[in-house]
């Protein structure tokens, strides 16, 4: 077979056969796997649904491991903190109603406030479908 260019380092190899796309150079190997894995769990929820649950399992058999983990690695700490900085930058860009949130908290400033009526509850982050819900004021003399 005629020498073809790896889709990772662009480099002529000879191939064993017509599907193969990535050289044997491990770096190549190890992001022909990734490339599967993301396509993978992106088209079959069972294999995604399996993934996260090995991984929960692997954290509870596992406790106190990333913080034993973050202790003993300052500097991989601090870099992971400087990439959340910025991925809530692009969040942010993207959406910016979320305002770097992560997680939804109480957003309520006032105390005063009484949203009465109907509303959309619309989530922010989670990928749910929005709820129609009716808020009213229940007085204490009922």
């Amino acid at each position: 077979m005629e020498p073809i260019l790896c889709v990772h380092c662009s480099v002529l190899f000879p191939p064993r056969n017509r599907k193969q796309s990535y050289c044997i150079r491990p770096v190549c190997q190890r992001a022909r796997k990734a490339a599967w894995e993301r396509i993978k769990t992106k088209t079959d929820p069972d294999y995604k649904a399996q993934k996260r649950l090995s991984q929960k399992k692997w954290v509870q058999n596992h406790p106190g491991y990333w913080k034993h983990y973050r202790n003993n690695n300052p500097k991989k700490t601090e870099r992971n903190r400087i990439l959340q900085i910025i991925r809530n930058r692009r969040r942010a860009r993207r959406q910016p109603c979320l305002e770097n949130k992560i997680a939804n908290s109480d957003a309520r400033n006032s105390q005063y406030f009484e949203p009465l009526g109907r509303f959309w509850l619309v989530p922010m982050i989670a990928k749910m479908d929005a709820a129609k819900v009716n808020i009213y004021t229940i007085t204490d003399t009922c």
